[in-house]
């Protein structure tokens, strides 16, 4: 150890790199670290606290992306206001032939015949069989596979007819809009930028600025009171049951291009906007968390998440609300906004395509953050997958330019967007969906949602259209896609139940090993705490999108399980907290916005509850540390949080990434996102979205999209899988570890 030539010790150039570090000040933390690893280059704590702020100076993290604004009563429950213009005249409908019109009735006679039969069968399986085995489900050991189709088909429904709770009054509207509003012009067949007017009879229903409704009992979607909010410790769970130890447990059969795709898909559907900084919820620290070392700091505070403004003085049915930033439609709202001002900003004006530069990427903001629709804890992941699909609204434009040159700007884009975010919706449901779960009957029960049994079951491959022939109007045969629209009696809403199973962290590795097509060496390994923010554009100015992509194809996620959470993201930085610890956090809000802990959740959905912590896992240490965070008494596995209860879960579904409570919330919504929403059914025709929209959809792929707008990924293993989400390997004969969706049609087969 060495004192400077100033004669100062390296431990006060330490103390001065920390109270830079908490200032903000990371530039300045940096070299004052540096100065102090000079003098005793051996201390590993200083070593990892500056590496960790030059991360935050490259990410610039202490800018608010996107500026901080909080919702205001006023602008929510204002009467909605589409101006004159904003969307294309509808062009005249097009004569219906008489074959088509013989092909609807027989559609609809078929439909209503199989609707019946149908419901009668899953009803009387499901009845006479169950799906449960004890405590946990059995649908996917059942043979032959149409019988697990069947149960699912079951459990959907019994999770529709129970689990269904709208937080708006009965004789209220959405968003508390007022009754008898004419649609304005467009609407009947545009999406609106807001979410707006999807339901004609119900203006807001599902909008940007309403509420998120709930899939458990009101009753019990109450806020924990400050007496159990703390209890267990949400740090200590994430030290201890969170935390990865050693190595992570990686998922062989995924890349990290499906860990950064759920987050993409999370931001059109979801999200709480701003945290209220002003109230804060502290958690004092244990006596030997190493934080009150390394941090000086003896408690962590957590801001609260934003009230609802808009709750009336009386009559609220929901002992709490919350309100959704983002549309709660399946709309690509992530890449076009959820407001007008954005989504106008956002536009070329020209032949209806997106602003992109001269070398084919977003834009850049003064910060340094890529323009586009949402950027809320933005990294290089959802980065790439913005400036793919933006390429990719460009490109539909482009097509629908060429076979309808007298269209205008504005109709070439509001068509191309409904385009642009059926194909994302295709995508998650087919391809991202079983690469996750990649078990033949859960595979074979998604497909169906999209084109349905009959399809499956005659058609494949290419041959493959979401609207046959004669399309069955029913949504188990002939697909949820193209069919009449079914909301099951209750307004539509992503949940804050459906918001939590989707914490899913795990995925995300510690670093990104780049590197560069042709060479299996990486060029580098690059934390992802530098991704973040402005580090995002940096990276793909430095390694190019090509090559990102490529190397995020080639890397693998990690598991959905106990003890695997990302260290970074439990030392991560954020505007005016520079400690945040995203693993207490996801413990904390789970109470703080009244999701019930992991039992009663389960009993909500109809499933078992565990009755002691060995029900949930065979895993003899996680037991132990489960029995030392809750207690060992029989009462106190009913305070298992929901997250680690899920987390936790040994028993799970054939070649499943996570488990069967996850997947309940999974099930039910995912059918509902599409079945509510009238431009995936009663509008999904070639009047809305042209008939080289439909083809579009029908022919595109993940893979499909990445070789449109990166042609030079065909030289990599992209073109040696079928589902993108797959790593990108080049073996003449895949490994069926790393590849188990090659092999599900032969397991369907009775």
């Amino acid at each position: 150890m060495a004192n400077s030539p100033d004669g100062s010790k390296p431990e006060d150039h330490a103390i001065a790199a920390l109270e830079h570090f908490q200032r903000e000040q990371y530039n300045d933390a940096v070299s004052a670290y540096d100065r102090a690893l000079q003098g005793d280059p051996n201390r590993l704590e200083w070593q990892e606290m500056r590496d960790l702020a030059r991360a935050n100076a490259i990410s610039e993290v202490h800018v608010p992306v996107p500026p901080v604004q909080y919702f205001d009563r006023d602008e929510l429950l204002a009467p909605v206001s589409i101006p004159a213009g904003t969307l294309p005249t509808p062009l005249p409908k097009k004569p219906v032939g008489i074959l088509t019109r013989i092909r609807r009735i027989i559609a609809n006679v078929l439909g209503a015949v199989a609707t019946v039969l149908f419901n009668a069968t899953t009803g009387l399986l499901g009845r006479l069989c169950g799906y449960q085995k004890g405590i946990w489900t059995s649908w996917y050991n059942r043979k032959p596979g149409i019988i697990g189709v069947l149960t699912l088909a079951y459990m959907r429904d019994q999770l529709n007819k129970h689990n269904l709770y709208n937080v708006y009054a009965k004789d209220r509207l959405d968003g508390f809009q007022p009754p008898g509003a004419e649609p304005p012009e467009g609407v009947t067949h545009f999406r609106t930028a807001d979410g707006s007017w999807n339901n004609l009879q119900n203006p807001k229903e599902g909008a940007a600025g309403t509420r998120f409704p709930r899939n458990v009992e009101l009753s019990i979607a109450r806020p924990e009171p400050e007496e159990t909010l703390l209890d267990p410790s949400p740090r200590e769970i994430s030290r201890k049951l969170l935390a990865r130890k050693g190595d992570m447990k990686p998922v062989k059969f995924l890349n990290v291009l499906a860990a950064a795709w759920i987050q993409f898909m999370n931001h059109d559907w979801i999200n709480h906007s701003e945290n209220i900084m002003e109230d804060q919820i502290e958690i004092p620290l244990a006596a030997d968390d190493p934080v009150r070392e390394k941090y000086k700091q003896e408690s962590i505070r957590i801001p609260r998440t934003q009230p609802d403004p808009t709750r009336m003085p009386e009559g609220e049915p929901a002992p709490v609300t919350f309100i959704n930033e983002v549309t709660h439609w399946w709309d690509g709202s992530q890449i076009y906004g959820s407001d007008q001002t954005t989504l106008d900003g956002l536009r070329s004006g020209v032949d209806g395509k997106l602003t992109v530069t001269s070398e084919g990427t977003l834009p850049l903001d003064s910060d340094g953050i890529e323009q586009t629709g949402f950027t809320r804890n933005w990294w290089l992941g959802l980065a790439l997958l913005h400036n793919l699909f933006v390429l990719e609204h460009n490109r539909i434009c482009e097509r629908l330019h060429e076979t309808h040159p007298d269209w205008d700007d504005n109709r070439l884009f509001n068509v191309a967007r409904l385009i642009n975010a059926a194909v994302m919706a295709k995508i998650h449901t087919i391809e991202w969906t079983p690469a996750i779960l990649p078990n033949p009957i859960a595979v074979s029960g998604v497909e169906a949602n999209w084109y349905g049994l009959l399809t499956n079951m005659f058609k494949s491959g290419s041959s493959k259209r979401t609207l046959a022939d004669i399309n069955i109007r029913n949504p188990e045969l002939g697909g949820v896609v193209g069919n009449p629209i079914d909301a099951h009696g209750g307004v539509f809403g992503l949940t804050e139940e459906f918001v939590e199973i989707y914490r899913i962290h795990s995925l995300l590795p510690e670093a990104i090993h780049m590197k560069k097509i042709g060479d299996d060496e990486a060029m580098e390994e690059v934390p992802i705490a530098e991704l973040r923010q402005a580090g995002s554009a940096k990276a793909t100015g430095k390694f190019g999108m090509l090559d990102i992509l490529y190397s995020f194809g080639n890397q693998l996620p990690g598991q959905m399980v106990l003890n695997n959470y990302p260290k970074f993201l439990q030392e991560l930085s954020v505007p005016g907290s520079p400690f945040f610890d995203m693993g207490t956090i996801d413990i904390l809000r789970c109470r703080e916005r009244g999701i019930p802990r992991y039992n009663e959740f389960r009993r909500q959905l109809g499933l078992n509850p565990i009755k002691k912590f060995e029900d949930l896992t065979d895993d003899k240490e996680h037991v132990r540390v489960l029995k030392e965070v809750y207690g060992d008494q029989p009462e106190d596995v009913e305070k298992l949080d929901l997250m680690v209860g899920t987390l936790g879960e040994g028993h799970r579904p054939t070649k499943f990434g996570f488990g069967e409570t996850m997947f309940q919330i999974f099930i039910l919504n995912a059918s509902r996102r599409l079945q509510a929403d009238r431009f995936y059914t009663d509008s999904y025709n070639e009047e809305t979205y042209s008939a080289e929209g439909l083809q579009w959809i029908d022919e595109t792929d993940m893979k499909a999209v990445l070789l449109r707008n990166y042609p030079d990924l065909a030289s990599t293993g992209l073109a040696n899988v079928k589902n993108a989400f797959e790593p990108w390997d080049e073996d003449d004969d895949l490994d069926p570890e790393r590849h188990p969706l090659r092999e599900y049609d032969k397991e369907l087969k009775p």
